[in-house]
């Protein structure tokens, strides 16, 4: 079983080839507003490196948000273009929980944090075994305070954010344990895959007022 693991839903790209749990090849980089310049020639770099075929590739795993627009509609274009072309089956995945599966420090509960500017930010809070306690969303750093006060969660974050007395750890990626996870969740054509932002570009939000 081979599979494609693509996130560029922040200013960091994560791009692996893994094969039977092992990691054949991966790419972590900073593309600030360059994601569309290297994120296709990427994955073609590690597909000619470890002389696998697109059509050898089983699943694709992608990244659907919510973080950065530009990014996630990049990484989803890509892997619904890719998906069609070799009919693979694509498994979204979503940018919160996977940081909630890469952490090493778990309590009861986890929280995951990603800034979406002015004190706002995309959490997603988990129970033990990584289900929703609740819905991921868009949240202002006041009722995120409150949560944390009432679940006292294990905190991290794709950076170190203070809110208030609390703040996250920054984690890696743990790919295989993100790929694990996800291969056993429901898969989806091209057709079906859809980003989720959570919440409109400020661009657009400022338009519609």
């Amino acid at each position: 079983m081979i599979s494609l693991f693509i996130d560029t839903s922040s200013s960091d790209v994560s791009i692996a080839i893994v094969k039977d749990n092992i990691i054949l090849g991966s790419i972590n980089k900073s593309s600030i507003k360059e994601h569309s310049k290297h994120v296709a020639n990427d994955i073609k770099t590690l597909l000619d490196n470890n002389s696998i075929s697109p059509k050898e590739v089983n699943t694709i795993m992608v990244c659907v948000g919510p973080g950065s627009f530009t990014g996630i509609r990049i990484g989803v274009t890509i892997a619904k273009t890719y998906g069609y072309l070799v009919n693979n089956s694509l498994y979204p995945m979503s940018s919160l929980k996977e940081l909630a599966l890469s952490t090493k420090e778990k309590k009861e509960y986890i929280m995951s944090l990603i800034s979406a500017k002015n004190n706002n930010y995309y959490i997603g809070l988990y129970d033990e075994n990584y289900e929703e306690v609740v819905n991921e969303q868009f949240m202002n750093e006041t009722n995120i305070i409150e949560l944390i006060k009432e679940y006292n969660p294990t905190l991290v974050g794709d950076n170190i954010y203070t809110l208030g007395e609390y703040s996250t750890s920054k984690v890696d990626l743990d790919i295989l344990s993100i790929i694990n996870y996800y291969k056993n969740k429901r898969k989806v054509m091209s057709h079906e895959l859809l980003p989720n932002y959570l919440k409109q570009p400020q661009a657009l939000e400022n338009k519609n007022d």
